[in-house]
Parts: C-alpha cells; sequence; structure tokens
C-alpha cells in the first residue's frame, strides 16, 4: 500500500516578544531579525484551580520584513505570527552539537495599539507585501449593510 502525506509545514502562534528583536545585516546587504515570543495559555487543572503554561518560541525574519520588524517591535510587543517550522544545527565554540527548532516567520501581525494605530487597529507585515492601510477615523459604512 503506498500512502501519500502531504508536506504540510505551517505555524499560527500569538505571543509577546521577549525581548527586542535582535538585528544584522550580512555581507550580502540582507537583513535579518530574530527574536523571541512567549505564548500563554491559561486552564484548568483536575485540582479545579486554573494554572498558566507559558511556551517560548525563537522565531526569525528575512529582509524586507526583517527591516519592519526591527523598526517597529520591542519587548512585550503583541504579535501573531504566521510561519513555518525549520531545524537548525551547529557544532558550538566548546565542540558540542547544537540544536533548535525555529519558526520562519511569513508575516508578522503587530497586535500593539501605538501610534497611528491606536484606534484599535492592527497592523500586519508580510514578506510578500507592504502593510496594509486602515481606514480613516470616522468612515460610516452602516449604509452597506444589506439588511
Amino acid at each position: 500500500m503506498d500512502i501519500r502525506m502531504p508536506a504540510i509545514n505551517k505555524v499560527l502562534i500569538s505571543g509577546n516578544l521577549t525581548n527586542d528583536p535582535r538585528t544584522n545585516i550580512l555581507e550580502n546587504g540582507t537583513h535579518v531579525a530574530s527574536f523571541s515570543v512567549a505564548n500563554n495559555q491559561r486552564y484548568r487543572g483536575k485540582d479545579g484551580e486554573w494554572h498558566d503554561k507559558t511556551c517560548f518560541v525563537d522565531v526569525v525574519t528575512w529582509r524586507q520584513l526583517a527591516e519592519r520588524v526591527a523598526s517597529k517591535l520591542h519587548k512585550g510587543s503583541p504579535v501573531m505570527i504566521e510561519g513555518e517550522l525549520q531545524f537548525s544545527q551547529w557544532n558550538a565554540q566548546d565542540g558540542t552539537k547544537r540544536s533548535r527548532v525555529e519558526i520562519l516567520a511569513r508575516s508578522v501581525q503587530m497586535l500593539e495599539k501605538t501610534g497611528d494605530y491606536a484606534s484599535g487597529s492592527s497592523q500586519k507585515v508580510d514578506s510578500s507585501e507592504p502593510p496594509r492601510r486602515e481606514e480613516p477615523q470616522g468612515t460610516d459604512y452602516s449604509d452597506d449593510i444589506p439588511f
């Protein structure tokens, strides 16, 4: 029996940055920014009490997305990340093998209410397109509702 399994590698996670993004410009001029996100989940245990569980995930961004992330995000920024998992392996200076699984971000949605976005909207930054502009304040679309 031949089993065909699709090659799906997609991640969606929200959380807060644990530190400011670390940025670097490679010799060829390519920008890279990396950061860690803390995702907090709350659940009720068998004892009936509420418990908190935190998952820390490393994220890496490249090129224009890295530039935007570096200029807009800071420690504590709430974000929604969409991307894929990637595995890295290397030899440390002490000779030990190291590895990590991280998210290669394809888009980063900034959920923080600051600056021009203080009205409660959010800004999505994709690696393939510029940030979308939000509709101006005070626009009334009530006449467009069909009921």
